[in-house]
């Protein structure tokens, strides 16, 4: 099967979660077949899952300070701070005639992970539900959104994350750590990284990548969630 691999790379937090939206709809409209994302947010972001409140996760003053944008997100999960230094992936697919699990996808996803890291050297464990750690060290989460048979999971990837403004905006903190830290000065570069997930959530998932852009229908979807939800304190700030 044939599945789209879109790398945006930089781009706004409003415009990246808007477009994560975008692929799933035109997915569930058949419009695209399954695609993955990926993508780096500038400037830096916090982005919220859809249940939480914002003043008991993030410090609003300090991301004033460092010019750091807040977003929230339609799928679950915890707050979570994201700029340059962080990679972030989209998978967007059918599980097919399998029954819905969340969790075996959360496995087969935070595998596929673990997997392109070893390529590098770098050993990985999975913690049960959505979490990877390095040294006990949380450096990539995941959440995920579903909608009738479609499947959207996301998730981080801490490579050269700047930890210490994560620690100033976020309120609440886990043990974390980064590539960058644990490769003890050998990290790899971050196309090289693209490429070694690419290739592992391809044969994970089996299926041939082939590199494309948006579609118009996306594109247009895109500028209007950014108008009517994500580029709007409404519906960042609410609850």
């Amino acid at each position: 099967m044939i599945w789209r691999l879109i790398d945006t790379d930089l781009a706004h937090p409003y415009y990246v979660t808007a477009a994560d939206e975008a692929i799933l709809e035109a997915f569930r409209k058949n419009i695209i077949p399954p695609t993955i994302h990926f993508y780096r947010r500038k400037p830096a972001g916090v982005s919220v899952g859809r249940t939480k409140k914002i003043e008991e996760d993030v410090n609003i003053k300090k991301c004033e300070k460092y010019g750091v944008k807040v977003v929230r997100r339609k799928s679950g999960g915890g707050t979570i701070y994201t700029d340059e230094g962080c990679l972030i992936y989209s998978i967007t697919f059918s599980p097919g005639l399998e029954t819905y699990d969340p969790l075996k996808i959360f496995q087969k996803t935070c595998s596929s992970i673990i997997c392109a890291l070893q390529r590098f050297h770098i050993n990985a464990e999975y913690k049960t539900p959505n979490d990877i750690l390095v040294n006990g060290k949380k450096i990539s989460g995941s959440a995920q959104v579903r909608k009738g048979d479609s499947v959207l999971i996301h998730g981080t990837i801490l490579v050269s994350t700047n930890l210490d403004v994560m620690r100033e905006v976020l309120k609440k903190h886990k043990p974390v750590s980064t590539l960058e830290i644990e490769s003890k000065g050998e990290l790899p570069l971050m196309d090289e990284i693209k490429k070694a997930l690419a290739d592992e959530f391809s044969k994970t998932f089996g299926a041939r990548l082939e590199k494309n852009d948006f579609t118009k229908y996306e594109k247009k979807l895109i500028e209007k969630l950014i108008q009517e939800r994500y580029g709007r304190d409404e519906w960042n700030f609410k609850i």
